[in-house]
């Protein structure tokens, strides 16, 4: 069999809890074989992942040097090319404007995946000469040979910043099938997220407090923290409701959560700061459990939720139509089944992880052939 070749798999802060999404994204891959690459280790190592850390390779000037006016040392240029790597892949827009340079220097193809906020926050769609990213951005865009955004929806907010459109290949965010499965199912509404303004968690408590006995029979559970969570708790308290709040919950135990709940609730929503979703992996993650999705029209939740046929989609921010869409499936829990056994037949079909895993190889395998690196 021959031996997989390698490529480099860039993202500035390496196995951020939050973002196991990354590592996954290879899991199927067969002929290419990550190095992952980056400045900063948030998290566990995968098992078997080859890692660099880029920080003891800098020569003069440092990670600054790196970062802001693209140095590659001679020690990290040889311990790259020592490697044979054949592309680069970045994930998100940042670590794609730090990864050009490199590009340049090794002769590489570039492809950059962009997953929500790295397309949307007003800090990185202004003009800065300040943020190597936004200094970087029309140079990026103009130089990478493939960008991915992670549903239509970011991919349209690309293209009207200018990011051109023969680029971009939708990559939807998927979750594995083989972690995600229904179990037995109780009387369970789960949300599970940071308690950000962008989550909608607010919009979610608010529409608990307006359902009152109706609540009656259920388990509520609010899995998350962040700087949200004091002030709604209280404000959960002050309406009577009673919660489970059992706070972060590591990725590798999600699967347990949503194997039980019958509803998933995810009211995200636009932030001051412009900060939107891509395709919250929460969507694929329930619909491959078998939840029903009571979700709102923001960003690519559309693209995955169907509004009556595996959920119901209220607008951003509506408490009252999302108290209305929990009722309906707090007290007809034979439609709620339905919509959440039709959620798990799309996400099988679309939203597979191993589907696009592969999808994700050939991309990279078809820039490496274009560049003659493979």
């Amino acid at each position: 069999m021959t031996a997989q070749r390698r490529f480099l798999a860039y993202c500035d802060k390496l196995f951020t809890p939050s973002e196991s999404f990354i590592p996954r994204g290879y899991s199927a891959f067969s002929k290419l074989k990550p190095v992952y690459i980056g400045h900063e280790i948030k998290g566990p190592v995968p098992e078997g992942a080859e890692v660099i850390e880029l920080g003891p390779l800098h020569g003069l000037g440092g990670e600054a040097g790196f970062k802001q006016l693209g140095r590659i040392s001679r020690r990290l240029e040889k311990t790259l090319r020592d490697l044979d790597p054949v592309a680069i892949h970045a994930s998100f827009g940042k670590s794609g404007a730090y990864a050009l340079p490199l590009a340049e220097k090794l002769n590489l193809p570039l492809a950059v995946t962009y997953y929500g906020g790295d397309a949307t926050k007003t800090a990185n769609t202004k003009n800065s000469l300040f943020r190597v990213y936004n200094r970087r951005r029309a140079q990026l865009w103009r130089e990478a040979d493939l960008i991915l955004p992670c549903s239509r929806f970011i991919h349209d907010e690309l293209a009207e910043k200018g990011a051109p459109m023969g680029k971009m290949v939708v990559h939807h965010n998927t979750a594995d099938p083989a972690r995600f499965e229904p179990g037995e199912k109780r009387d369970l509404l789960v949300f599970a997220g940071r308690w950000t303004e962008k989550k909608g968690i607010d919009t979610l408590i608010a529409a608990l407090a307006r359902l009152g006995e109706e609540l009656e029979g259920w388990t509520v559970r609010l899995i998350g923290d962040g700087d949200l969570k004091a002030p709604l708790v209280e404000r959960l308290e002050q309406a009577g409701v009673q919660a489970e709040l059992p706070g972060w919950v590591p990725a590798d135990e999600m699967p347990a959560q949503w194997a039980e709940a019958r509803i998933a609730v995810v009211p995200s929503k636009r932030a001051q700061s412009g900060d939107a979703e891509g395709l919250p992996l929460v969507c694929i993650e329930a619909m491959l459990s078998g939840c029903a999705l009571a979700a709102t029209r923001h960003a690519g939740i559309p693209e995955c939720v169907k509004d009556g046929e595996t959920g119901y989609l209220v607008d951003e921010g509506d408490d009252a139509a999302l108290a209305d869409r929990l009722a309906r499936m707090l007290t007809d829990r034979e439609r709620t089944a339905r919509m959440g056994e039709a959620g798990r037949e799309l996400a099988l079909e679309s939203f597979n992880l191993q589907t696009q895993s592969r999808k994700l190889e050939g991309y990279l395998m078809d820039l490496a052939r274009k560049a003659g690196t493979l």
